[in-house]
């Protein structure tokens, strides 16, 4: 899925001594790029490679919104759902059983989603359909004791997919409709 890359530089010195520039770049001299406004949570940003208006930008923000979920779903906590799908109605049911489940004091055991498949996005102006196979991992729904109040079983291949939106004020997809299974 999607990783962040981690580098290390190694500063490594001449063994002669050298004088230092006295002058700077000039500002023409360094290219400026413009950054993308950060959303989603501050520690689990949309990854710049998913706020790209294209099929790749499109594969890449579905595969983040499906970590994001098993993320949210952990932490029981539903906004972020809410605010990358905000007209979606399976996102908005999924992050208020997040909502409640937290509220009552119960939890998730189990329950996390990972992609068999992804379909070629099939773009269409401002808005991509993805069809993609989604594997459920068996899911308990617990309360503060332990006692199961609902279970799901291992779900191989839920046939699944996705519609994002663009939004050229956020430069990023948003969720217009999801289905799982």
């Amino acid at each position: 899925m999607i990783a962040a890359a981690l580098g290390l530089a190694l500063l490594t010195g001449c063994s002669e001594k050298q004088e230092a520039n006295d002058t700077l770049p000039s500002p023409s001299a360094a290219e400026t790029s413009e950054s993308l406004p950060e959303i989603g949570p501050a520690d689990f940003p949309v990854p710049d490679e998913a706020r790209t208006k294209d099929a790749a930008g499109a594969e890449a923000f579905l595969r983040y919104y499906i970590e994001l979920s098993d993320r949210q779903q952990a932490l029981l906590d539903g906004q972020p759902l809410r605010d990358l799908g905000p007209e979606c109605r399976e996102c908005l049911r999924i992050a208020q059983n997040f909502d409640d489940a937290a509220a009552a004091g119960q939890r998730y055991e189990g329950g996390e989603l990972t992609l068999n498949d992804v379909t070629e996005p099939q773009l269409n102006g401002d808005e991509v359909s993805i069809n993609f196979g989604a594997r459920q991992e068996a899911v308990r729904l617990v309360d503060a004791t332990g006692a199961e109040l609902g279970s799901l079983p291992l779900q191989a291949n839920l046939s699944s997919g996705i519609t994002l939106v663009w939004s050229e004020e956020r430069h990023s997809w948003q969720v217009k409709s999801l289905t799982l299974g």
